[in-house]
């Protein structure tokens, strides 16, 4: 399991308990005040399974991926040792049920590829089903719409360097790992949504946008053992529709604080 965990914290269900073991444990306790314990010389701490929301938040909170193994087979029935499974694997970009979540704010995860000359965007929230790609030709045009949206969690096909300028402005978690090409991005896409092809959804040839949709997609589902089945559409988006205001602006004018708040009291 630790293996299929990679650099995720695991926890590991024992009983009622989650417990971490070796070097997870010891993080554990030291970032959210577990006590330490050692069962034949192996550091190990635990949580009660039906608090364990909470104590995974707090990692969460922190910048940690959290994976979660639970039993997969009848204790009664298993032969030697009961078999145990990663179900899910918990990051900022994918958490579901949690106190983390604003009732205000999207809880974004986004995919950044470049293909060619221009970058894809793809752009995913769990809680919501909202899922939107679109093509960028300019690098700032892309800093500028990642400033707004503030992604909880990135994808990325290469470690670019706008990363580091945008982790001055607000936290993130990025992951990287190749983009999948364009043919096998589309597959994945009207593979899930059951289609022949992506007309519907404005996507004809915006080979970037899909590259950077199938890629999320995938990694969901394969890295991150998420079910997708509530994701029933993808929207073409473009900045034509709207009114671009840049980061500079943004930031001068206090749009995404003190403006929003201020409307939500009129």
């Amino acid at each position: 399991c630790k293996a299929q965990a990679k650099e995720a914290l695991l926890l590991f269900r024992l009983w009622d308990f989650y417990e971490a073991f070796y070097e997870d444990a010891q993080i554990i306790s030291k970032e959210i005040g577990l006590t330490l314990t050692a069962r034949q010389g192996t550091p190990m701490c635990g949580v009660p399974f039906h608090t364990a929301e909470g104590y995974i938040d707090k990692l969460i909170g922190k910048g940690f991926k959290v994976a979660i193994a639970e039993q997969t087979e009848d204790p009664k029935l298993a032969k030697g040792i009961v078999k145990r499974e990663i179900v899910r694997i918990v990051t900022p970009g994918t958490i579901v049920n949690s106190q983390l979540l604003s009732d205000k704010k999207n809880n974004f995860f986004v995919s950044v590829v470049q293909v060619g000359g221009e970058y894809g965007l793809a752009i995913l929230d769990l809680t919501t089903a909202e899922f939107r790609a679109m093509e960028l030709e300019k690098e700032q045009l892309l800093i500028d719409e990642l400033c707004r949206l503030r992604p909880r969690e990135f994808l990325v096909s290469k470690p670019f360097d706008f990363l580091k300028e945008l982790s001055h402005s607000f936290p993130f978690v990025a992951n990287t790992k190749e983009a999948l090409n364009p043919k096998l991005s589309f597959d994945v896409l009207t593979a899930h949504f059951d289609v022949q092809n992506l007309d519907g959804y404005g996507l004809r040839g915006k080979t970037a946008a899909i590259t950077a949709a199938g890629s999320l997609l995938l990694y969901l589902k394969e890295e991150l053992n998420l079910s997708l089945e509530h994701v029933m559409a993808i929207q073409s988006d473009s900045l034509a529709q709207f009114m671009a205001i840049d980061r500079s602006t943004m930031r001068n004018l206090d749009i995404s604080e003190s403006l929003i708040a201020l409307l939500d009291e009129t």
